[in-house]
């Protein structure tokens, strides 16, 4: 059973962890005044509204309002519990954890999700085995090898090898009284006609997919047997963990590269990214389908603003490649081509050119868009034939027109006159024809208009206006928690907070600071460890307001009195409620004696 983490290694993952290094692993993070801003990765904006305070070590989003510290960044991130955070942030900046605080798997026990989590992490290493360590896997090592895949790139991607035989992963859950529920959701195993499951995966390679902090949540299986009749590859079914429109392959592994590269390479299939791994392309990813979908886009835009798209060089890989690219119509993003010279697939380039010319055409071979598109346009169509010329100029027009920049519509209208042999000035009065007819046919769009919508959507769920009480409550609190003359002060008056998240604050600080030195200045990101996770928001969001370096007493004194003026204003609308239920059932007394307290309330206002 695992010891329960002391204070004391806490102390020391959080004094040796900077938040900016661990979040910018997920979020591609900007500087902007004193603190650096991103897209957040808890929802989908546009608009950068998560925030991270590097000298406060917090992060907060303005927008969807979670907050926390680095530990509360990586239990949402990554559905963990503190423990396991703890021990996740120690191991991210390499500080040895001692086994006997490895985090329980208790809460895992009670969870499917963790479940299967756990399943599929223990029937990858039973492929792995059996691949590596079993004659059973000696035809698919062989495979493997001839394709230049050694063993440590192997481990590298935990490929196994899932054996002819029907029921061998089942019993192996089985012996572990994994429940017949569990073992049909898990998407490992599949039903006969009868209703008995077996093992969803034989006589295949296996790959598997993990999500973005690495757990295995999926696999997929490559045929031996080239002339089986069944599909070439077969991924998982979707299941409480594995969402395939939510899910690229290897971005765990591809992450650190993808930002500091500054581009993600989108290739067509898993082998085409380990094989580009291996050449030491290491910013690779796959789709689970054969378009970019929302989530995988704004997923890949919190690490950078741009894709290269590297399909097969064969008529199916170009044809893709041009599907791709009009699909890939998201703003957020620029994009680029790395086409495959001489009809190869990645991995037959890197066999036959050598890694070096690989590497060099990945970051120095990148087509822009319209480059791609206009060649593509022109392997169609035979521009000694005056049809083709013109079909061939309509289509090149119909993208040249998207562009903005003048040089790069310049460039292109060249090109486009010296595939057709005319000149640019006839071209440019084409175009200017085409944009004539689009004008007309769309109405125009005031830019600056559509971003203040945009901005307005980003920001309409963000309150931005407390009243008079919140006001003082939010200002108050934070000045006790930075100044602990404050708090002293409030303590010793025996101070209350009309709104109980800010008292409960203010409870809790209090408790924390009693441990110690109530005079001592305190730690916001240590703070935050013994709060819930709505308290730890609201803390966040204070400490997030664009506060003054000090204050002044006379602030206190108003904030004060606003906050005990504010309890009365509550009473005295409570009182007189009461007084109209008093009167409507005849009860003389009690308003004789609601009303007294009313007077007394009001006298107290009055003096004040």
């Amino acid at each position: 059973m695992a010891t329960r983490i002391p204070q004391e290694f806490i102390d020391e993952v959080t004094s040796k962890t900077n938040i900016v290094d661990v979040i910018s692993k997920y979020v591609q993070l900007k500087k902007s005044g004193k603190n650096l801003f991103g897209l957040c990765p808890f929802h989908e904006e546009r608009t950068p509204s998560f925030s991270v305070a590097e000298d406060k070590q917090i992060f907060h989003c303005f927008s969807c309002g979670r907050g926390g510290n680095v530990y509360k960044f990586i239990m949402e991130m990554e559905n963990k519990s503190f423990p396991e955070a703890v021990i996740e942030v120690a191991q991210m900046g390499n500080i040895s954890v001692p086994d006997q605080y490895q985090a329980s798997n208790a809460q895992y026990e009670n969870s499917d999700s963790r479940t299967l989590l756990k399943m599929y992490a223990e029937a990858a290493k039973l492929y792995s085995h059996i691949l590596l360590k079993t004659e059973n896997g000696t035809n698919a090592l062989k495979y493997l090898n001839n394709r230049d895949l050694g063993e440590d790139l192997i481990q590298t991607f935990g490929i196994g090898y899932a054996p002819n035989n029907s029921n061998l992963l089942l019993q192996f859950f089985k012996d572990r009284d994994i429940s017949e529920d569990v073992l049909r959701k898990s998407g490992l195993f599949a039903e006969n006609q009868e209703g008995e499951l077996f093992d969803r995966f034989r006589d295949r390679v296996m790959i598997p997919i993990t999500d973005e902090s690495g757990n295995i949540i999926a696999f997929s299986g490559r045929i031996l047997d080239k002339e089986a009749s069944t599909a070439k590859y077969m991924n998982s079914p979707e299941t409480p963990i594995f969402n395939k429109g939510k899910t690229l392959f290897n971005l765990n592994n591809a992450k650190k590269e993808i930002r500091e590269k500054g581009n993600v390479i989108l290739f067509e299939g898993f082998m085409d990214v380990i094989s580009a791994y291996k050449a030491g392309v290491t910013n690779g990813v796959a789709s689970m389908g054969t378009s970019l979908t929302d989530d995988q886009l704004y997923t890949l835009s919190r690490l950078t603003n741009q894709i290269n798209v590297c399909y097969d060089g064969d008529d199916p890989g170009v044809e893709a490649t041009y599907r791709a690219l009009t699909q890939l119509t998201d703003d957020r993003f620029t994009y680029g081509v790395i086409s495959i010279p001489d009809k190869k697939d990645p991995d037959e380039f890197i066999r036959s050119e050598g890694t070096e010319k690989f590497q060099n055409l990945t970051n120095n071979g990148v087509q822009t868009p319209i480059s791609f598109i206009l060649n593509y346009f022109k392997r169609n169509y035979n521009l000694n034939n005056e049809h083709d010329q013109l079909e061939f100029l309509n289509q090149s027009l119909q993208e040249i027109v998207k562009l903005q920049s003048p040089v790069e519509i310049d460039m292109y209208v060249g090109r486009v006159a010296d595939e057709m042999n005319v000149s640019k000035e006839a071209i440019n009065k084409e175009l200017d024809s085409l944009r004539r007819q689009m004008a007309i046919k769309q109405p125009a769009n005031n830019y600056k208009d559509v971003q203040q919508h945009a901005l307005e959507k980003v920001t309409s769920s963000v309150k931005s206006e407390y009243d008079k009480l919140e006001k003082s409550e939010r200002y108050l609190l934070y000045w006790a928690i930075n100044y602990p003359e404050v708090r002293i002060n409030l303590k010793g008056e025996g101070f209350r907070f009309v709104h109980q998240n800010y008292q409960r604050i203010f409870d809790s600080l209090l408790s924390y600071v009693d441990s110690e030195n109530i005079e001592e200045e305190i730690n916001v990101s240590d703070f935050m460890n013994i709060l819930d996770d709505e308290d730890k928001n609201l803390l966040a969001d204070l400490e997030m307001m664009n506060m003054p370096d000090e204050y002044n007493d006379q602030e206190i004194e108003d904030y004060v009195d606003n906050i005990k003026n504010s309890a009365y204003d509550v009473q005295i609308t409570e009182l007189n409620q009461q007084l109209k239920k008093a009167a409507m059932v005849g009860d003389n007394k009690l308003q004789l004696d609601l009303a007294k307290q009313l007077i007394s309330i009001r006298r107290i206002l009055s003096n004040n």
